[in-house]
């Protein structure tokens, strides 16, 4: 997710949180469309196409809504941790289904270090926000937390 810190229409702001949504949804859609084709690239064509099909994981999709929700979610901690110089943070954020079916998150996986107190912030504002999720998933995701350009 690249979100430049940017209002949300919801803020009051023009279109400037859709456009954090919408990079938020095309990393998070693209590394999830892409990754898999990384492994594929490497095959041989050996196969018929079928059984080269069966072999590939299956692509898992990003719900365009919990995109927007979690990138509304995060605008106000992207805005707090602004900083002059260009940073970039990037995670696994897990999205674990509570019993009464909101979100609880938690970044994960390799990340950008320094950012612990955006991760506080984030985790804090999803649980919040009380996104509905129908079961547990991980997104990757991207912050750039540098000035505008």
């Amino acid at each position: 997710m690249i979100a430049k810190g940017t209002p949300t229409a919801t803020d009051g702001a023009s279109s400037g949180g859709r456009r954090a949504d919408l990079r938020f949804f095309l990393l998070a859609f693209l590394s999830l469309a892409l990754g898999p084709l990384a492994g594929v690239a490497g095959c041989t064509r050996s196969g018929t196409q079928e059984d080269n099909q069966r072999a590939a994981p299956a692509q898992a999709t990003v719900d365009p809504a919990l995109a927007r929700a979690v990138g509304a979610a995060l605008q106000p901690c992207i805005r707090a941790h602004k900083t002059p110089a260009p940073s970039v943070y990037t995670a696994q954020l897990r999205l674990e289904r509570r019993p009464a079916g909101t979100a609880a998150a938690a970044f994960t996986g390799e990340r950008t270090a320094g950012h612990a107190d955006f991760e506080a912030c984030a985790v804090k504002a999803i649980d919040a926000a009380a996104i509905a999720i129908p079961q547990s998933t991980t997104l990757p995701v991207a912050f750039d937390f540098g000035p505008e350009r």
